[in-house]
């Protein structure tokens, strides 16, 4: 990672970010080490792989200047194009109402894809984007049982729903990542392999 850029790639920018948007604003500047370990409890989504090894380089930065670093690149998502790539970056990485905000809209942007109706889009979405250890009580099984449809059907949607996340979410870390090594967030990979 150059000396100046702060974090290792676009991914683990938006990890940390989004953690950091969620703590209060008057804590004590988070260590590394309470970073590195935030990131592996609050893995952002069994779909993403994540890089646990991987540093945060906070440098001299104070704590308003690191929750500046970290509003910049959430700003940078609220600023993506497409509303469908914002609401994955939302529902993979986002906590509490956030997280929720992405997943609605997740749902509400592939409802016409599944064609089940809302709720129905909404269970689906809230199962592909929980942590494996939040799904008790929104299985599978429990949607298809709750709406009278087949497992199959519902593992169908869910694979649909969980491509959809993962492409969304690639699309907005390409359009993101530019961006982010410009401002000097994230090394270019060419000087790394320098």
């Amino acid at each position: 990672m150059s000396s100046t850029a702060v974090f290792k790639s676009a991914s683990q920018a938006l990890h940390v970010s989004y953690i950091i948007q969620n703590m209060p604003a008057t804590s004590q500047s988070p260590t590394a080490a309470v970073i590195n370990r935030l990131k592996r409890e609050l893995a952002p989504w069994d779909g993403i792989q994540t890089d646990h090894t991987a540093t945060v380089n906070w440098g001299s930065l104070n704590p308003l200047e690191v929750r500046a670093q970290c509003a910049q690149v959430v700003s940078m998502v609220n600023h993506l194009g497409h509303e469908a790539e914002r609401a994955a970056c939302r529902a993979i990485y986002g906590h509490q109402v956030e997280k929720a905000n992405g997943v609605r809209s997740m749902a509400s942007y592939l409802e016409p894809v599944i064609g089940r109706g809302t709720d129905f889009c909404l269970y689906v979405a809230w199962h592909v984007f929980m942590r494996p250890e939040q799904r008790q009580g929104v299985t599978q099984r429990d949607i298809a049982e709750q709406f009278g449809v087949s497992l199959r059907t519902v593992e169908g949607d869910c694979s649909k729903m969980r491509k959809y996340g993962v492409s969304l979410h690639k699309r907005a870390l390409d359009g993101l990542t530019d961006r982010f090594m410009r401002g000097g967030l994230i090394p270019d990979p060419e000087e790394v392999a320098v």
